[in-house]
């Protein structure tokens, strides 16, 4: 499906325009239909541009799931600002890193969430930050800042002016200022920055194209053959790629209605998905672990019959079959993606096969070029070989914001993006992913895929998680070592687990050290933290 290059207020305007009383946006108790999401939101684009916001500055939006984030991020849109999605579980030194770098005009946060002092952290990342004439701000801290709004059910703190009372003023305002940044804004314009998640280095900042998120969720839409009658479910923060882009989105691309909470319990999830008989959800592995757990306690509780497709990304077979065979009959669907493509890139079809579903992360996107090379020479491999996956198109980012010195370009001289990530194509152009390129390990002179690894032992029945990744060998270079979390009740010895490696992979990609662990770390972004994992390890082994 070929859609017109356009802008993201467009896209969504064109939504309001088909369903305006239609149900739009259910959270934590508040409803709107699309007319609303849209009017609210013009009132608050209105009070931004009365704030001195302009097309291009760059509007922190540090907030929950919830309407605040959903009409700031549709204002700032509207105006022609850049949207910074800021993870709600950062913490002073990570905020204080993003809002240097990201050259904030202004910020939008709440005073507190759940047991966050948001203003406090901002306080301690900007102990200097003071009020000036006229309801803005400065710190020397954060030279770019001119104000923060912040979303409190009280008076707003020192420093801060209302979230609330920049909507509800708007209302009042001339709209004409409005509609003139509206028509200013062009679809190559930047809409988004967001940063990735530095699991295994420091953030970057991602410029995504009004054209690209105005497009993405309709290609999205088709591959997933979705409809108006359906119903989104998602508690994935939408600060995040993922429930950004293919979570609220796929909602607005078919006009349906859009449920989500601010925080993520498992019961919760399941009462909502029983209750608004929800048919599409946007997950991820730990959600719906956690969603399995919860529902097997308690199964004639929930009736789940009506949810017809979900869609996560890493997950195991053995969890999607226990997915399908206890949730329901739906097909979940498995997704390759990452920032720099607007999400998804590779998406399966729920009319796929389940070994494929399950197996694979699916062919590439309506023109999305994919292919798979040589990480070092660039020569494309041959189907079924593995080699570093390369993507070009019309979804891809426009760069980074302001890469560190040193940094080589984004793209090649042919445009493709070298992604960093190992994996290989079947006949049929169904992508298998493997791991990161750049972790391979050199054991002695063979090449190790420490996700290749893992993915082996996360297959023993007794395993829950495992991660491997290497250390310094005074033989070898490096060796494979793998943290491992046992499956609750399990008691499986080091020995057992070695002798089910030797039975089944090569010597050289067998670990060497394996350290158990209660729980896996987790960072802000909900992946495992792999940097405190080996450095564990490295303190363990002496190492450090």
């Amino acid at each position: 499906m070929s859609a017109p290059e356009r802008t993201f207020h467009e896209f969504f305007r064109e939504t309001c325009s088909r369903v305006p009383g239609e149900a739009a946006l259910v959270a934590d108790g508040e409803r709107f239909t699309y007319e609303e999401l849209w009017e609210k939101s013009g009132w608050l684009a209105k009070s931004l541009l009365r704030m001195g916001v302009k097309q291009g500055d760059r509007v922190g939006l540090w907030l929950p799931n919830g309407a605040p984030f959903i009409l700031s991020f549709l204002a700032v849109s509207r105006v022609g600002a850049i949207g910074v999605c800021i993870n709600t579980r950062f913490r002073s030194d990570e905020l204080s890193y993003l809002l240097a770098h990201s050259g904030l005009s202004v910020l939008i946060c709440p005073d507190r969430f759940l047991d966050i002092d948001f203003h406090g952290l901002l306080r301690e990342v900007a102990p200097g930050l003071r009020g000036i004439p006229g309801g803005g701000c400065a710190t020397s801290e954060i030279p770019t800042l001119e104000r923060v709004l912040i979303v409190t059910d009280g008076p707003p703190p020192p420093a801060t002016a209302s979230f609330a009372e920049a909507l509800s003023s708007g209302k009042a305002l001339d709209g004409a200022p409005l509609a003139s940044a509206e028509d200013k804004i062009e679809p190559g314009d930047t809409c988004l920055l967001m940063y990735t998640s530095g699991s295994t280095a420091a953030p970057k900042g991602v410029l995504l194209k009004h054209a690209a998120c105005a497009r993405k969720p309709l290609v999205l839409a088709e591959r997933l053959r979705l409809r108006p009658e359906d119903r989104f479910y998602t508690a994935m923060p939408l600060c995040h790629a993922a429930g950004l882009f293919s979570g609220w989105w796929l909602a607005v691309a078919v006009g349906g209605p859009f449920f989500t909470h601010s925080r993520f319990e498992a019961l919760l999830a399941l009462e909502t998905l029983s209750r608004e008989r929800i048919t599409v959800e946007r997950s991820f592995p730990t959600l719906v672990k956690d969603q399995l757990e919860a529902y097997d306690a308690d199964r004639g509780a929930y009736d789940l019959s009506h949810l017809r497709t979900g869609l996560s990304s890493s997950l195991s077979p053995d969890v999607f079959e226990l997915i399908e065979s206890r949730l329901g009959p739906h097909q979940y669907v498995n997704n390759y993606g990452f920032t720099e493509a607007t999400g998804p890139v590779c998406l399966s079809s729920p009319n796929d096969p389940p070994e494929v579903r399950w197996g694979k992360m699916g062919r590439p996107l309506e023109g999305m070029e994919l292919k798979v090379a040589d990480p070092d020479t660039r020569e494309p491999r041959e189907t079924g070989e593995q080699g570093e996956i390369m993507v070009r198109g019309w979804a891809m980012m426009k760069g980074y914001h302001d890469p560190p010195p040193g940094a080589g370009p984004a793209f090649d001289a042919s445009g493709w993006y070298h992604s960093g990530d190992l994996g290989f194509l079947d006949r049929e152009g169904y992508l298998t992913y493997l791991g990161r390129v750049r972790e391979r390990l050199r054991v002695g002179g063979e090449n190790v895929s420490p996700e290749e690894v893992g993915v082996f032992l996360r297959r023993h029945p007794d395993v829950e998680a495992a991660e491997v990744f290497g250390v310094p060998d005074e033989r070898l270079d490096e060796v494979p070592a793998a943290v491992v979390q046992r499956k609750a009740g399990a008691s499986l010895p080091e020995g057992e687990l070695l002798a089910y490696c030797r039975e089944e992979i090569a010597g050289f990609k067998i670990p060497r050290h394996i350290r158990f662990v209660e729980v896996m770390p987790l960072n802000s972004s909900n992946k495992i933290n792999r940097r405190k994992l080996r450095r564990d390890m490295l303190d363990e082994l002496g190492l450090s």
